[in-house]
């Protein structure tokens, strides 16, 4: 919750309380021990993914969210991430930490060509436009066959090491991820706590007054789709070492419906719904697996009743919740008072 500072008239936040440091350190040290408490290297394997998927789902949520613009390419832009940084390992040998900078300085140049559109068209209008030019980022890379390898993929992505320490396996790797997480999570945080981030709600909730009040809606239009493109292409490049392994097919449009679908379900403008749509969507995939076929019908319908009935997704329904027990509180103290006044003016 923000308040006013006396002298300057920005806004502050609240320092957290002794119990909100108490929750954080428990969370830290269970994140930290879940290489050790998971029973098989897959169930890190599947928190690997959820933390990849948390970075594309925050980077949806700040270009959707919170600003507004329709990104419906996010799983082609992913794939872009991982293809840079697959091409350059494979290619030129250039390692892990050298690939992840470029994956998203490259993958964000894109990504604000993608947004090009949105200077031109906005809502559902730019939500096709952005699926046709998603679909012709899939089609070069399984076209261009010398440079992507086509539909045969490419193959043995080296992993990445630290001093000396390879990060050859699941149990490793997951800590790699929860620090780009983090440090993902901390920037959005950043960004949307800035000038930037008002700018980005101010188009989002008007944009013709956003406008008038002087706010130049082409470079935060555009600039939202960059931002949101650094974190696929962070993500890219993570998925490549990773699996070592990457081909077209796994950047198909299905995957931008899957991030959407646990962007919405976790909470559409907020940065914890992109945090819990990541962690609680990878699991019931796998519990989905099943019904592989009819995986996308399942999501199609989630988006719809969240969309109809709880647009703010888990995170709006926990805030109802909060709500619906402060006021039975307040009602219950203003009761007890009531009594209480009564009782003491003698009335019976």
């Amino acid at each position: 919750m923000a308040i006013l500072d006396g002298t300057s008239g920005s806004p502050t936040r609240k320092k957290p309380s002794v119990g909100k440091w108490a929750l954080y350190g428990a969370i830290g040290i269970i994140l930290l021990a879940v290489p050790a408490i998971a029973q098989n290297p897959y169930q890190v394997h599947i928190l690997n993914m959820a933390g990849i998927y948390i970075l594309i789902s925050l980077g949806l949520n700040i270009a959707m969210g919170f600003a507004g613009q329709f990104n419906l390419a996010m799983g082609p832009l992913w794939g872009v991430g991982a293809y840079t940084a697959a091409i350059l390992n494979t290619r030129y040998g250039i390692p892990f930490w050298l690939n992840l900078p470029a994956s998203m300085v490259v993958t964000g140049a894109i990504g604000a060509l993608v947004g090009l559109p949105s200077l031109k068209v906005r809502s559902h209008y730019l939500a096709i436009v952005t699926i046709g030019l998603g679909e012709v980022i899939n089609i070069i890379l399984l076209n261009q066959e010398k440079l992507t390898g086509g539909a045969l993929g490419i193959p043995k992505i080296a992993m990445p090491g630290f001093f000396g320490i390879p990060l050859n396996n699941d149990r490793r790797f997951y800590y790699l991820i929860l620090v780009v997480v983090v440090l993902g999570y901390l920037l959005a945080r950043q960004i949307l706590g800035h000038r930037i981030g008002r700018s980005f709600r101010a188009v989002r909730d008007d944009f013709q007054a956003a406008r008038a009040m002087g706010i130049d809606t082409t470079y935060y239009q555009v600039l939202a789709f960059a931002i949101s493109a650094v974190y696929a292409g962070a993500a890219g490049a993570l998925f490549a070492h990773l699996n070592t392994y990457i081909s077209p097919d796994i950047f198909e449009f299905s995957s931008t419906l899957f991030v959407m679908t646990m962007t919405m379900v976790g909470g559409m403008g907020s940065l914890a719904g992109s945090v819990i749509g990541g962690l609680a969507l990878p699991i019931l995939q796998e519990l989905l697996r099943v019904i592989k076929n009819w995986q996308l019908v399942v999501y199609g319908v989630a988006i719809m009743v969240v969309v109809l009935f709880v647009p703010g997704g888990v995170v709006e329904i926990a805030r109802r919740l909060r709500e619906s027990s402060a006021n039975r509180k307040s009602r219950s103290s203003q009761s007890i008072a009531a009594a209480e006044q009564a009782e003491d003016s003698g009335v019976p």
